[in-house]
């Protein structure tokens, strides 16, 4: 009797857990997890130690891409926050399908010496540079 009393408790506890960490989940989606900023659906990050664009998708996102003004105005923001500056930072943008077909936004890169076909933020503008490069980075995933 003490048993099955014993297993009774252990299996209410369990789905207590189960439970409440169900309506943990619930009360904390659509937020976005520490070291992480919400602006619109996304959440963002910057990492301004100087990596390869790469890591980012290490730590769970994409390189942000800018969807409108409002944004690109919140990421300059942002990165100055985090930073203290504007940085050099990579984002979200390729033309390696098409050279010079930029899928973000129009512009007209300039490709120096063949190989720029990854987007940075450079003194407030858009700019092609090559991929390989160590910068700082905006991330963005949705939440």
């Amino acid at each position: 009797h003490r048993l099955f009393s014993f297993f009774s408790l252990l299996t209410a506890l369990q789905i207590y857990n189960n439970l409440t960490f169900s309506l943990f989940q619930h009360c904390v989606e659509g937020s976005c997890p520490p070291g992480w900023t919400q602006f619109g659906s996304r959440c963002f990050s910057f990492n301004f130690q100087g990596k390869s664009w790469i890591f980012c998708k290490a730590a769970g996102g994409n390189l942000a891409s800018v969807h409108s003004e409002e944004e690109y105005s919140f990421l300059k923001t942002y990165i100055k926050q985090v930073s203290g500056v504007i940085e050099r930072t990579w984002m979200g943008g390729f033309d390696s399908v098409q050279e010079g077909v930029w899928i973000w936004a129009p512009g007209k890169p300039d490709n120096a010496g063949g190989v720029e076909h990854c987007l940075e933020n450079y003194q407030d503008k858009w700019n092609d540079n090559s991929c390989p490069k160590i910068l700082p980075f905006a991330c963005s995933k949705n939440m």
